[in-house]
């Protein structure tokens, strides 16, 4: 049953307020939980608040009534509760019978509801995808989403950001957000963004993946980069990441990862020369450790990524380096992986025995 009135005079509100919710609802007899057979041994002692408006969100979901005031009311409940799932797709379903999926002003209404319940809940999944589908949902082209909710949607995800640099649920949904609006004006500014959360803290993975995705606009498997676009993400990690911090992984990885595209997508010649080009780079930053008066052959992920450098270099003298290089993290310097680096240098001298053949 789809209802467009409500008995309340105030159908503009977001929320019910509890003591309003039996006059509201009073044509509807509330539905308490139902418990079971049985006596529970242990019955959840719910506050008074959140029984109420569950109990009369059971009698609006009995009714399938989809109106304003359910609205209001399930606003209500997640308020009370901002995980319970049900409450959300009941939202969303009540949206889209009262035609209101492509209502500018309500959607704008929803996403406010989602981040004023997520400040409390930051890494609250359920309010996060309630977020991404009403712009999922909403307008007939991209060009629309983009230009009534693009720069809004990127503020408030770096908003949350700014509070906590590692939410995944956040980072996800500004990916998603980025990659179904494929702008390119975006992509260039996400580039410069993802530049100064670097620059603000070298350590943060999580912007390093999102350059990464940045780089290839969502479609890291289908679209490898260019040979000089490659190398100049690759002086980025060694001069942004490497060089002020080599104990770092985050552009360690950055960087084998870059060279390891190259290496399956270029001929075999242009590769190798790239990556032992980069393999001498990252040996020379070991001067940097030398000065600091620290030991490079216990820096383990800038070993490490030496390692994988050399052994995609492929050739009889990098290999025979890399398994020594391994062999001194396995016995020496990285002991806790002692188990992988064996494995390891099992596979390397495999390769090196293919190469001393042929």
């Amino acid at each position: 049953m789809t209802s467009t009135t409500s008995p309340s005079n105030n159908t503009h509100r977001m929320m019910i307020p509890v003591d309003e919710v039996s006059e509201i609802f009073s044509d509807l007899t509330p539905i308490p939980q139902d418990e079971g057979p049985l006596e529970p041994v242990c019955a959840i002692q719910y506050p008074t608040s959140f029984r109420i408006a569950y109990d009369y969100m059971r009698a609006v979901w009995q009714t399938k009534e989809y109106s304003p005031r359910s609205l209001q009311l399930a606003a209500l409940c997640l308020r009370q509760n901002p995980a319970n799932y049900t409450v959300w797709q009941w939202r969303r379903q009540c949206l889209k019978e009262l035609g209101l999926r492509n209502d500018k002003e309500t959607i704008l209404k929803d996403l406010q509801l989602t981040s004023t319940l997520g400040g409390a809940n930051p890494k609250n999944y359920q309010i996060w995808y309630h977020r991404r589908a009403l712009l999922e949902s909403y307008g007939s082209t991209k060009q629309q989403l983009l230009q009534d909710f693009g720069e809004s949607e990127l503020a408030y995800y770096k908003s949350v950001i700014d509070i906590d640099s590692k939410n995944y649920h956040c980072w996800s949904n500004r990916q998603w957000f980025l990659c179904t609006l494929d702008d390119e004006d975006l992509w260039k500014k996400e580039m410069e963004y993802t530049k100064s959360l670097i620059d603000e803290d070298q350590r943060n993975n999580s912007a390093w993946n999102q350059r990464w995705t940045v780089m290839h606009k969502g479609n890291t498997k289908s679209n490898p980069l260019p040979l000089e676009i490659a190398k100049s993400e690759a002086d980025f990690a060694l001069e942004s990441g490497c060089k002020i911090d080599p104990y770092n992984e985050s552009p360690w990885r950055y960087l084998v990862a870059l060279l390891k595209e190259q290496q399956l997508n270029e001929n075999a010649k242009v590769a190798a020369e790239l990556i032992l080009e980069y393999e001498q780079k990252s040996a020379n930053l070991t001067q940097i450790l030398v000065d600091a008066q620290r030991d490079p052959e216990k820096c383990v992920n800038m070993v490490w990524a030496r390692v994988d450098m050399l052994e995609m270099a492929g050739d009889k003298a990098s290999l025979e380096k890399s398994i020594q290089m391994a062999q001194d993290l396995e016995t020496k310097h990285d002991k806790v992986r002692h188990k992988y680096w064996k494995l390891r240098i099992g596979q390397l001298r495999e390769k090196l025995a293919l190469v001393s053949v042929a």
